[in-house]
């Protein structure tokens, strides 16, 4: 899952610290979008971006197919000596 929000303006999508892709919606084409009226459908299709983010870097920038540059960020990992989350969901095996 990624967030995204505008920062100077720039669109900036963080990702999880383990996430090699990413989907997300470009706010200027969003935003470009509501105000010609156009609908929900084509809101989405107009302004998807996919992409990957090597697991050694913590930033990247890609391009939507109307040319907005996106700012793509890790999230912080985890420091060495802090204390290890559990993960929220685990897969149970019968």
């Amino acid at each position: 899952m990624t967030s995204a929000g505008p920062a100077r303006g720039k669109t900036v999508v963080w990702i999880a610290p383990g996430a090699g892709e990413f989907s997300c919606l470009c706010e200027p084409c969003l935003e470009r979008g509501r105000a010609a009226g156009a609908s929900l459908l084509d809101l989405l299709r107009d302004a998807n971006v996919r992409g990957s983010l090597a697991l050694v870097a913590d930033v990247g920038f890609v391009r939507c197919s109307s040319g907005h540059q996106l700012i793509i960020r890790r999230a912080s990992r985890a420091r060495s000596g802090a204390r290890e989350r559990k993960p929220q969901l685990a897969s149970v095996r019968q």
